[in-house]
């Protein structure tokens, strides 16, 4: 909230000597009277006010012993309050304004001996919930677009923008309308923008756009502000150039938002240019790390540094010329406030101060910029992306021999998709492709999410299958419609070497349509897991848990959620024409049925951890061996109670290595469910009848609704969600 004090005192009154009739100058000095205390306003920002709607907030203040008491006026160079709104001595701000927008008021609190303090405070007043959209001054010609957009002009740090009366967006179909507002700025320094805006239907996104090699993308989302309204963004080290505010009404589960909203954009030339040291403890010596800051892009060399907040590793010092040292004794991610102050000017950041031994492994790095690969753009670099809900799984590819390389299926960005990306790493030879997502130009036959894959090796060739998912949807979460639908693509030879392209997908046996005799309107939310075993007549895909049907009957609109609770083995063809067949088998309750759960192989044994079952989220680990004969119940199977829970989450990422099943991440139990940001660790013993969980080192983000794959011995995550921030611009890397 932007507040800003402004002390007010009394002139000082000297009083000089007195002269005699014989002009005597020489009487000693009567002391200046001090001036009078000053109050001290306490209050650092207003509730929202609704056009129409009734308000009221009281200001704030202390003043000493005897000068009370405190009266409220409105500082002469304030601006008008809204229409409606009064001001009482008392500091009661009451009313029905009858106006919105942004108003920028200065209020004064005076004690009785005439002590004076100002304060800038912001008066937003939304328009009511019921607003109707209506086109503002800045659509004619329509600003949707950057080459539309409304120029609002140069932004400095004397002259803030101010949008003070309500710009209008909405979402309603066919013609949704979106803003586009351009401004520019000559220095590097850092820009501020917040919207402000009541949340209606759905919300405001809201997004601080720029230029990178010559196209305009995204760089920084809002984030969310008061009571889930308004959105705040902080760009540091922004260069010079021209920027773009977009901002877009949501259009959720068919439903649509007009509203209205106001902002103000501010820009400083003093920025903090760090945002992450790292220091690994296996390389030994002292950690010696200036922190860097900048004055119209210019290095500064002088400035005083100090800590705002968090607290630095076990064993870091910091001085106040901005130098990080010692020798760290906490290893992960410690994230660190930093202040400079230059001259009366201050600049704040945050900054990830990362510790680690890679000679011990357990810890994290950061790589790439988060971006889907384009040929057509300087180095490769396309748009930033936003993916999750997919499939991931690692094939052959001919850039990356024996280790194969990670393929992402479908999945949302905005809406469901059907691409099938590769994700590169370094191993291929090409630093444009380096941590970024190829789209290789082989898409599934329908736009799906929440759907399953698995790689198998077959003499005939190697395969990715793509089994079941929920079709297409524009809206979050879900669009109820779920399929049947198994397809496979050939990526390799008969002996494992990767084709040069891969084949197109191709049908094979759907996924069972019913149970019993109740009908199953698709397979969703499940795990797959694969047995790519030596002989052919063995290789085996199982599908466990997910939900069968979103609805209690077609067309009902009442969501039971209901549960698959059985387990379903694919044996494939044993030629490259077959269709192959699907088993269910024959077991009762073998496991506890849920939805977004981990699951993996090892050892033959299906052990499944985590997911959302109907009573909860749960943090069970259980264990399903099965025979891989037709619809022949389990080999054997393992309840919760022989093994240690494990902390609760629904649709973590999940991968297999070296025996032990990876948990990454994933959406926990509370209420109002929060991405979490951990890696568990499941180890079963050699029986496979009970095991450990362990932590690993947390990652740098939080994330769920995403997968993660083992790749040259190395955990990948790359996609995923959390509603409350946006995605890093990074992808990362854990090594065990």
């Amino acid at each position: 909230m932007y507040r800003k004090v402004l002390i007010a005192v009394a002139p000082l009154l000297l009083l000089l000597a007195a002269c005699d009739g014989s002009g005597n100058s020489g009487a000693a000095a009567v002391p200046p009277t001090p001036p009078p205390a000053s109050p001290v306003i306490t209050t650092t920002q207003l509730s929202r006010a609704t056009v129409g709607s009734s308000y009221s907030d009281v200001l704030q203040a202390t003043t000493a012993a005897g000068t009370g008491p405190v009266t409220w006026s409105l500082a002469p160079q304030s601006a008008s309050m809204p229409t409606g709104m009064a001001l009482a001595g008392d500091g009661t701000l009451s009313g029905t304004p009858s106006n919105g927008g942004l108003f920028e008021t200065v209020f004064r609190a005076e004690n009785a001996l005439g002590g004076k303090a100002d304060v800038a405070l912001d008066m937003i007043v939304y328009e009511p919930i019921t607003y109707t959209y209506s086109p503002d001054a800045y659509e004619n010609p329509d600003n949707d677009s950057y080459t539309n957009a409304t120029d609002l002009g140069v932004l400095t740090s004397a002259s803030p923008i101010v949008q003070s009366t309500p710009l209008s967006v909405t979402s309603q179909p066919p013609n949704p309308d979106v803003d586009f507002l351009k401004f520019t700025t000559s220095t590097v320094g850092e820009i501020t923008v917040d919207v402000y805006f009541a949340k209606t239907t759905g919300k405001l996104f809201a997004g601080l756009h720029g230029d990178h090699n010559g196209y305009p993308e995204e760089k920084v989302k809002g984030l969310p502000g008061a009571g889930g309204n308004d959105n705040s963004i902080v760009l540091s080290n922004a260069a010079a150039g021209t920027w773009y505010l977009k901002v877009e009404a949501q259009y959720k589960n068919s439903t649509w938002n007009a509203n209205a909203y106001t902002f103000r954009i501010r820009f400083s030339e003093l920025t903090i240019g760090t945002d992450l040291v790292e220091y690994d403890a296996g390389t030994g010596g002292n950690l010696n790390q200036q922190l860097q800051a900048f004055d119209a892009g210019v290095p500064v060399s002088t400035g005083t540094w100090s800590v705002v907040s968090g607290m630095l590793p076990n064993g870091v010092s910091f001085s106040s010329n901005g130098t990080l040292g010692g020798t760290p004794t906490q290893d992960g991610l410690s994230t660190v406030e930093f202040q400079v102050d230059v001259g009366g000017r201050t600049a704040m950041r945050n900054v990830d101060i990362r510790v680690y031994d890679s000679t011990l492994g357990d810890y994290w790095q950061r790589l790439g910029e988060h971006r889907y690969y384009d040929a057509a753009r300087p180095n490769g670099d396309g748009d930033f992306h936003e993916h999750y809900c997919e499939a991931m799984v690692v094939a052959p590819h001919p850039a990356y021999g024996n280790e194969g390389a990670i393929y992402v299926l479908g999945g949302r960005v905005s809406e469901t998709v059907s691409n099938v990306y590769v994700f590169h790493t370094a191993h291929q030879g090409n630093a444009d492709l380096d941590y970024k997502l190829e789209d290789i130009g082989r898409p599934l036959s329908s736009e799906r999410q929440y759907l399953g894959a698995a790689f198998l090796q077959h003499s005939y060739g190697g395969y990715i299958y793509a089994v079941g998912g929920e079709l297409w949807s524009d809206t979050a979460p879900s669009s109820g419609a779920f399929t049947c639908v198994v397809e496979r693509m050939k990526v390799s030879d008969g002996s494992g070497t990767a084709l040069a392209t891969p084949g197109t997908w191709e049908a094979v046996a759907s996924l069972p349509s019913d149970i019993g005799g109740r009908a199953v309107e698709g397979w969703a939310e499940m795990s797959v897991v694969a047995n790519d075993a030596p002989a052919d007549v063995d290789d085996r895909l199982y599908l466990v848990g997910g939900r069968i049907r979103i609805e209690t009957a077609p067309a009902s609109a009442t969501y039971t959620k209901e549960f698959n609770d059985t387990v379903e083995m694919f044996e494939p063809p044993l030629t490259s024409t077959g269709t192959g067949t699907w088993y269910r088998k024959l077991d009762a309750s073998p496991y506890t049925p849920r939805r977004f759960m981990a699951a993996g192989m090892i050892n033959g044994k299906i052990f499944m951890a985590g997911g959302r079952s109907a009573a909860q989220v749960e943090g069970i680990v259980e264990m399903y061996e099965p025979d891989p004969v037709a619809d022949n119940a389990a080999l054997s199977t393992v309840g919760a109670g022989s093994y240690p829970l494990m902390g609760a989450v629904w649709y973590p990422a999940a991968a297999v290595h070296n025996g032990s099943l990876y948990i990454l991440n994933g959406w926990d139990s509370s209420p109002a469910p929060q991405a979490t940001a951990q890696v568990q660790i499941f180890t079963p013993n050699a029986g496979g009848n009970s095991g450990t969980v362990s932590q690993g080192a947390a990652p740098d983000a939080a994330s769920g609704f995403h997968s993660a794959a083992f790749h040259d011995g190395k955990l990948w995550l790359i996609t995923g969600r959390d509603s409350y921030v946006p995605t890093p611009h990074f992808s990362l890397r854990y090594t065990p």
